[in-house]
């Protein structure tokens, strides 16, 4: 009879100590909800970097940031002009004169760029776009037959920095960058010039041009930071866009 009993209790202990082991061990992964989705990050976040670019001796690290953020921030009002009536109204230097822009430069010389209207590879076609009073130059949009360009013609001597874009320049006046986005057909740069500004002089820094995606509308947060629309092949096939920002090192 007492080993009977003693038998009922040790089967009892075993089937407790069994059915505790279950309850105390790890959960049904089913039960455990993971969100792989990493978020977009906001601007004062500690980025995961998803590229690094160099640009001459400087390099910008780049992250993701949310549309949010992006729009915090004012679109680039450039000091070039749109409208050529109303750049060339400002200025009594550069006249137009038919299909001739005229400029009249500070040591006595004169500059003068003529359109070309045929229809063949040598079509090009210039635009006023106004005195850049930070860069002591004229800004000089330029049409080509497939392709875009811009120009800044110094007035004291004439002297011509030929640019993928207009200049989007830095809140302290010391750098401005010049994007260009063609992932997709490549008659122009994808990618970005980077300049540096002492005084009267520019210098070119970098021109990095990029493969995997391109960067458009950017804009400056300080004098180290810049943010900007971002898209891929695949984003643009979407009709998507994302946005990064890039801190210069």
């Amino acid at each position: 009879m007492i080993k009977k009993v003693l038998f009922l209790m040790v089967f009892v202990h075993f089937l407790y100590s069994c059915n505790s082991g279950k309850q105390t061990g790890n959960p049904d992964s089913t039960q455990i909800t993971h969100d792989n989705i990493t978020p977009e990050a906001s601007i004062g976040d500690k980025p995961e970097y998803i590229d690094t670019i160099q640009a001459g001796d400087k390099k910008f690290l780049v992250s993701f940031v949310d549309k949010a953020t992006y729009e915090q921030y004012p679109a680039y009002q450039l000091s070039g002009d749109t409208s050529e009536t109303n750049a060339l109204s400002k200025t009594t230097d550069v006249k137009r004169v038919g299909q001739q822009l005229e400029f009249h430069l500070a040591n006595g010389g004169q500059k003068i760029r003529t359109n070309n209207s045929e229809d063949d590879d040598a079509y090009v076609l210039y635009r006023y776009a106004g005195y850049y009073p930070a860069l002591h130059r004229h800004g000089i949009f330029t049409t080509y037959y497939e392709a875009d360009g811009f120009e800044l013609l110094n007035p004291d001597n004439g002297d011509t920095l030929y640019t993928w874009t207009a200049p989007i320049i830095s809140p302290d006046k010391k750098y401005f960058l010049c994007p260009s986005m063609d992932i997709e057909a490549g008659f122009n740069p994808n990618g970005f010039q980077l300049f540096e500004i002492n005084n009267k002089d520019i210098r070119l820094v970098g021109a990095p041009e990029l493969t995997e995606y391109g960067i458009d509308e950017v804009r400056w947060v300080d004098n180290k930071t810049l943010v900007a629309v971002y898209q891929t092949h695949e984003d643009i096939a979407n009709d998507h866009k994302r946005y990064v920002k890039l801190v210069m090192q």
